[in-house]
């Protein structure tokens, strides 16, 4: 008895296995954001160019497909702390009412830096 039930239930676990799921389709903008995402993380940014910016840095924060489910962190992966702890750039964050997990990309260009925040 035991080993009929145990080889049903492989058999319906192989067949369930097998059968394929509808695939889910991109949306038009589900694609554009992430072809624009990827071409942004191309830039690696230090920790050290984070905690060098200074007060006399101009700061732009740019929401970027909010509401868009995106699976990549850009190049602003593992950068979170780093933003959180920079005053320049967490003020800005914070008057704008975002955090800086909230941060997928930054672009440091000089003394002006862009945050791209992103929320699904």
């Amino acid at each position: 008895m035991l080993k009929t039930v145990l080889i049903s239930g492989l058999i319906g676990a192989a067949l369930a296995a097998a059968i394929p799921l509808p695939a889910m389709a991109d949306t038009p903008i589900e694609i554009r954001c992430r072809g624009a995402l990827s071409l942004m993380g191309n830039t690696i940014v230090r920790k050290e160019a984070v905690r060098a910016i200074g007060a006399g840095a101009s700061i732009h924060v740019s929401p970027f497909c909010m509401g868009v489910q995106l699976n990549d962190f850009g190049n602003a992966a593992g950068l979170g702390k780093t933003i959180g702890a920079n005053p320049v750039l967490a003020k800005a964050l914070a008057r704008r009412g975002f955090r800086a997990d909230d941060v997928t990309n930054i672009r440091i260009d000089g003394k002006s830096v862009t945050l791209y925040v992103h929320r699904e």
